[in-house]
């Protein structure tokens, strides 16, 4: 498995990136400089880009984590396909707030509206997008609790076989693979010799 050690890399810039947002934006100067008349104050564009880019890297974290982990044949290939749209759903989240500091003083009631539908919008599409990926993999997450379960009982190997398509872990008995649906031929068992 390749190494994560660039997880430290991504949580120390986060959390720097959040540090800096919570003491910049606290500081009485940034408080009291405003952008000419509007309410928008030089601590609101420091909260802004200090939590914005701490959603970034949160983003960008897992986009990389979901190419390291293998794609198939294991319960990490499940998390591979669920960690984008996850991680997605929460920085849209997250980040309504975060672009409301930037945004929040300057638009009127007509511009608030439309910015709270942009946002209903994409954090609906990437909930959609999460349970599409979740429905998608759930018989590799299944197959991968089943291969733990197995292991567990000391049951390894006691009739499982490779689907001949696809090769997903069978049980003797089954008449389809649960991953692509191919028609398995079951062997009829064989009395044990006495």
């Amino acid at each position: 498995m390749k190494s994560w050690g660039w997880t430290v890399q991504y949580g120390s810039a986060l959390l720097l990136a959040l540090l800096l947002g919570v003491i910049l934006g606290n500081i009485p100067l940034f408080k009291e400089t405003a952008l000419g008349s509007t309410k928008l104050t030089a601590a609101h564009v420091v909260q802004f880009l200090g939590y914005g880019g701490a959603l970034v890297m949160f983003w960008l974290m897992g986009q990389r984590a979901a190419v390291q982990l293998p794609r198939e044949g294991s319960s990490p290939s499940f998390l591979g396909q669920i960690i984008p749209p996850f991680a997605t759903l929460v920085v849209l989240a997250a980040g309504y707030q975060v672009a409301l500091l930037l945004l929040g003083p300057l638009l009127g009631k007509t511009g608030k509206g439309i910015y709270n539908w942009i946002f209903v919008v994409g954090i609906v599409g990437a909930a959609l997008w999460l349970t599409a990926a979740w429905f998608r993999n759930a018989s590799s997450l299944s197959s991968a609790f089943e291969t733990v379960r197995e292991g567990k009982s000391g049951r390894s190997g006691s009739g499982a076989s490779g689907c001949p398509r696809c090769g997903e872990s069978v049980r003797g008995g089954q008449k389809f693979c649960a991953a692509c649906g191919q028609k398995l031929t079951v062997e009829p068992t064989k009395p044990k010799a006495v």
